[in-house]
């Protein structure tokens, strides 16, 4: 069923777009400059830190993140030349790849995350009181939930 058009959720949806574009530049600006890594940078950290044995595949991370394979392989190859991850191949299926945190990696991942929660509250939660968060987030579900259910 095609809705009528609603200018009201036009402008909405304009907005969120711009939010979070805007929201994603001043914090990856925030965290190169107080941490020295992208905000790409420190979601696939953050993704491999939270998996078991700190490893994951790099198809997961980009499922995670939602992001091409293409841009996790380029993030990654930055992240494996600064020692901060390692690629390893699984010994009963050679063509899976995963990347793991080295030790450097799991030291600039913890020392990352004070700026970065910095910088979400200054850019983004801090500008919001607690009932305009629950209802973003309530939203938020709302249309994942939906999306989630449409592509299965």
């Amino acid at each position: 069923m095609v809705s009528e058009e609603r200018p009201e959720g036009l402008q909405a949806w304009s907005e969120l777009c711009e939010l979070v574009d805007t929201v994603r530049v001043a914090l990856n600006r925030q965290l190169q400059s107080e941490v020295g890594l992208t905000l790409a940078e420190n979601l696939v950290l953050c993704q491999i830190a939270m998996a078991p044995e700190r490893r994951l595949r790099m198809v997961d991370i980009a499922a995670h993140l939602n992001i091409a394979k293409s841009a996790v392989t380029k993030t990654v190859d930055r992240l494996e030349g600064r020692g901060l991850l390692i690629r390893q191949r699984d010994s009963m299926d050679r063509r899976t790849v995963y990347a793991a945190l080295t030790e450097q990696g799991i030291k600039t991942f913890a020392a990352a995350q004070p700026a970065y929660l910095r910088s979400v509250d200054q850019h983004f939660t801090g500008l919001l009181d607690r009932a305009e968060l629950l209802n973003l987030s309530r939203a938020s579900s709302a249309v994942l939930h939906e999306q989630h259910r449409a592509t299965q």
